[in-house]
């Protein structure tokens, strides 16, 4: 990681670099000024200009350094080539930093322009304020809870030294009926672990007493979905080779129904299973996103083809994967995708399930982004989904790990919040069939970890952390572990430090704040997959981020959210349909309050990483101490109203036969 030296950050702390210091090279000046004053609430960025004056010709690079008197820490955020002629002054294009992506502190901070460590110039001093949104809080209660595990990664049996098998994830589902929610987490090589959550007595993992064994093929993820409309959720593992399916038999107590089920899938390494009712008859179909595997002595090989079964009903399945094949005619240097994550969700309001695929532009002809629209069954009775990827503006050439999918502006349209390497991406639904970037705008991109290492961001998630009625984000992050190679994964070539800091990313009206270093859940290691639970069901969303360190094993950790509740309201919908799906895949909720309309959707694996989040929908309410309207659109079509309903509560809702 770049980092200054412990000598520089030393001196930035005792305030030895003040205007007057001997510069490296005395002809050279760099002078820094504030472009809306010296004072910025907690979260937001601090924008500045600098200008480099030099007697002589200067070709090189300077680096801004952000620093926090009376603290060892010295963060280089940024880094500028610039050429100065002899005499001249270069402007340097417009800077800016968030000290609470670092910094958890309020009050005094100083940037400092440096070359080759030392100053060039006196630092500009701004003052941090208090932030203009209550900061979600979390506490790390992974040994407490008793939910301590370890992710191994181990080595391909082919000895490849460049294994791609990054992702890696977790699920929640209450898989006993005693209405807490449950905890399935992969270990890769080694035997998975099932909690089950026994409330103030904390979790216990019971997976070799409730059937969850494996058979040692190395395990990614899972998701828990009800494919047999029995009213309990199964588990769909995703694996290096094909998958297996865990059926529930109501006791919490699982038998291996792969075999009869048909959904295995290839011997590809698949890295999400995604759960929806895509023609709305009722039973479950399942999409699997596949990458690609390494080939010897170091190289990922071509991607593999993501598989989609349609749901027979009972727990079986037939391979439908020919209705989602992109036509790649024309499209030179571009292949088979290698995927790491499949959201289902109705993206033109159309009632339809459609699919966003994530993939990675990563490796020898990668394919981008896709997104398949669902048009229902065309003249001859045969199901359509078309490639409206370009159409959209949603065919995005970047390497999207994970998905988050939830409407961040409140405006009844569902948004997609992408991870990426060097930026997220945030795609804001227009209402017309297409999608704009606005991660900059918004300040959703974070691009930087520091100066010359790229963001690497997973698993992601939307999620109202606050209660105060707007969907914030949480990203998982970690550079890539290529096992030796002296790559970084992030363009650097620096393979010496892999962690970075999570991000939680707060939405103040349609704009984020970096709260990262003052939420608790910043979770400094290789984060993967992230799912997200209100396990305590005491109205906070908790989350569980799953951490993988090459070789080495990662520990996952459990955080609790303790973010004061205050006067602020929250409301917990878990659905169960009749005519459509068991578990109301799909079904969209809107949650009316007073001055604003908050929209959901039932998902069912769909987002963050190989895993799945608890699929009960949750709503930070704010202020409003009722909810003036409850609609649920249910996959078959069914609309249900609820009026008046009181809220601090997990409200179940049953679809009407009608």
């Amino acid at each position: 990681m770049a980092r200054l030296t412990f000598a520089l950050a030393a001196l930035l702390v005792s305030g030895l670099l003040a205007a007057d210091t001997a510069s490296p090279s005395s002809s050279l000046t760099a002078t820094l000024t504030p472009t809306a004053g010296k004072t910025v609430p907690q979260g937001k960025p601090f924008a500045f200009v600098a200008s480099v004056t030099s007697q002589t010709s200067f070709d090189g690079r300077i680096v801004f350094v952000l620093s926090r008197p009376g603290s060892l820490r010295a963060v280089p955020f940024a880094r500028e080539n610039i050429i100065v002629s002899p005499g001249g002054t270069t402007p340097v294009k417009q800077q800016s930093v968030t000290p609470a992506q670092w910094f958890p502190e309020l009050g005094t901070f100083q940037i400092t322009p440096t070359l080759d460590g030392a100053p060039i110039g006196p630092p500009l001093e701004l003052q941090v304020t208090k932030p203009e949104v209550l900061v979600p809080r979390f506490v790390d209660v992974t040994t407490t809870v008793g939910v301590l595990t370890s992710i191994r990664s181990v080595l391909p049996a082919d000895g490849c030294r460049f294994d791609p098998r990054w992702a890696a994830g977790a699920a929640w589902a209450d898989v006993n009926g005693d209405r807490r929610t449950d905890l399935f987490v992969a270990r890769g090589g080694a035997p998975a672990r099932l909690f089950i959550n026994r409330g103030v007595k904390g979790f216990r993992d019971e997976a070799s007493a409730r059937g969850v064994t494996g058979d040692g093929v190395y395990e990614v993820g899972g998701t828990f979905a009800d494919v047999n409309r029995d009213g309990h959720a199964d588990l769909y593992v995703v694996r290096d080779g094909p998958g297996r399916l865990y059926l529930n038999d109501g006791k919490g107590r699982f038998t291996d129904g792969t075999a009869r089920s048909g959904a295995a899938g290839g011997d590809y390494l698949h890295t999400s299973a995604s759960f929806a009712d895509y023609d709305s008859d009722g039973k479950l179909d399942l999409y699997l996103t596949t990458y690609a595997r390494c080939t010897f002595p170091g190289v990922v090989g071509p991607g593999q083809p993501d598989e989609l079964f349609h749901g027979n009903g009972r727990g079986t399945f037939t391979d439908v994967s020919s209705l989602i094949q992109p036509s790649r005619s024309g499209e030179p240097g571009v292949g088979e995708g290698r995927g790491f994550q499949a959201a289902w969700f109705d993206y033109n309001g159309d009632g339809r399930q459609d699919l966003y695929l994530a993939n990675d532009w990563f490796g020898a002809a990668p394919d981008y982004n896709r997104l398949w629209r669902n048009d229902g069954r065309d003249a001859g009775g045969s199901w359509r989904f078309t490639d409206a990827s370009a159409a959209t503006r949603s065919n995005l050439r970047i390497n999207t790990m994970g998905i988050g999918v939830g409407d961040y502006d409140r405006d009844g349209r569902l948004d997609l919040a992408l991870s990426n390497i060097g930026g997220n991406r945030l795609l804001r639904n227009q209402g017309d069939g297409t999608f704009a970037d606005v991660s900059d705008a918004t300040n959703m991109a974070v691009p930087r970890q520091e100066t010359g290492q790229a963001s690497v961001t997973w698993g992601t998630l939307f999620g109202d952390f606050n209660l105060d009625g707007w969907d914030d984000l949480y990203l998982a992050a970690g550079r890539l572990d290529l096992y030796g190679t002296g790559m970084a994964g992030d363009g650097t070539g620096d393979n010496t430090i892999q962690t970075q800091e999570n991000q939680t990313l707060v939405n103040q009206r349609g704009a984020f704040l970096d709260l990262s270093s003052v939420s608790g859940a910043g979770d400094m290691a290789v984060s993967r997959g992230v799912a997200t639970a209100d396990y305590d069901r005491d109205g906070r969303l908790d989350l569980f981020v799953v951490d993988q360190q090459g070789l080495e094993n990662g520990t996952p950790h459990l955080y609790r959210n303790v973010t004061p509740r205050g006067k602020s309201h929250w409301l917990e919908v878990n659905t169960i349909g009749s005519r459509s799906n068991r578990d109301g895949c799909g079904a969209k909720i809107v949650a009316a309050v007073r001055g604003a309309s908050l929209t959901r959707e039932v998902f069912c694996g769909s987002v963050g990483l190989a895993g799945g989040s608890d699929k009960v929908v949750h709503f930070g309410l704010g202020p409003a101490k009722k909810v003036l309207r409850l609609t649920v659109s249910w996959p078959s079509g069914v609309k249900q109203v609820l009026r008046n309903v009181k809220p601090d509560r997990l409200l179940t809702v049953t679809e009407p036969r009608v």
